[in-house]
């Protein structure tokens, strides 16, 4: 993987352990990470608890200093001009730091002064952020009354003031409401359409299926999958998925029967009384022939609930893990 807007190389990070003032060991926290994200693509980075992903984060927008190895945007190492890759970076960090004090009008004023920039530049970009993220009735009012929302979209302005090329997101949903999700959905797909990249760190997987061009999958500090977001829906297809009957008159003889066909399996079998609860594992194509073999043999459908593989999958797949944050 070369030639993207942004570039990991054999990225290496250890944290020091100390126990009464005296270093005890380290903990590898990224293990030569490469991976590469391309100019326009959403990329969402997924990995279970301690895999390394805020660890990559901080390293990227100049947080931490990596060990070795070499971050790049567009060719240029990040670490040989820090002020000319911060002006390339937008972060928008889980946890967001505002003066409850201030204004949005005064807040980016506040925070453009960190960029050098002019304030005619950052009157007239902040009011064009503050109308597009809705918050440009609310631009005199102190930021203390704000909702969570309401301070995210600020949040969102303050990283977006400089003109980024590349906009890093860490866990951007966690506490809004489905409203806020849609919302925040809706910014970012306009803010892509538009030309710019997005890094997108979030535990929700079907978040990242939603809006995601690409993934990629970090464990135990090394990139373990990089794909597009089309070429897992394809893989997905592929793979068995779960059926859930509710049928009458099920016997272990049409059990038998369907265990024959290759790719069909019955997993459960619950009899809830008046009815008997299926439980199959097949491939997704299966599915008509199934109903089909079983109406032909006398069994009473009630109900089919299919439950389609997703991302979490994959994920689970990939890092052999039930934690998905």
């Amino acid at each position: 993987m070369s030639g993207g807007l942004l570039e990991l190389k054999d990225v290496q990070k250890d944290y020091r352990t100390y126990r009464f003032g005296r270093e005890t060991g380290r903990i590898n926290a990224l293990n030569k990470l490469n991976f590469s994200v391309d100019r326009g693509q959403v990329f969402g980075f997924l990995g279970p608890n301690g895999a390394g992903k805020t660890t990559t984060i901080k390293c990227i927008v100049g947080i931490l200093n990596c060990d070795s190895g070499s971050i790049l945007i567009e060719g240029d190492d990040i670490e040989e001009n820090r002020l000319h890759s911060k002006n390339k970076i937008g972060f928008l960090p889980e946890q967001i730091g505002l003066y409850g004090g201030l204004t949005p009008t005064e807040t980016l004023k506040y925070y453009g002064g960190f960029y050098e920039l002019e304030n005619e530049i950052i009157k007239e970009r902040g009011k064009d952020l503050l109308q597009k993220l809705g918050l440009d009735k609310d631009s005199e009012r102190q930021v203390s009354g704000f909702s969570l929302g309401m301070r995210k979209r600020l949040a969102l302005a303050v990283s977006l003031l400089h003109e980024p090329e590349i906009l890093i997101l860490d866990e951007p949903t966690s506490g809004l409401d489905p409203r806020g999700v849609k919302a925040l959905r809706a910014v970012l797909q306009e803010l892509n359409e538009k030309g710019l990249t997005i890094i997108l760190s979030s535990h929700i997987l079907s978040e990242i299926q939603e809006i995601c061009t690409h993934v990629g999958i970090i464990d135990k500090g090394k990139l373990i999958r990089q794909d597009a977001i089309a070429g897992i829906r394809e893989e997905v297809k592929k793979t068995a998925i779960k059926l859930s009957l509710r049928v009458k008159g099920f016997s272990d003889s049409n059990a038998k029967q369907l265990n024959k066909k290759r790719g069909v399996s019955v997993i459960e079998k619950t009899d809830l009384g008046k009815h008997t609860l299926v439980l199959l594992k097949l491939k997704e194509n299966l599915v008509p022939w199934v109903t089909d073999t079983l109406v032909s043999k006398g069994v009473k459908i009630f109900s089919i609930e299919p439950q389609t593989n997703s991302l979490e999958d994959v994920f689970l797949k990939e890092t052999g893990s039930d934690d998905n944050d």
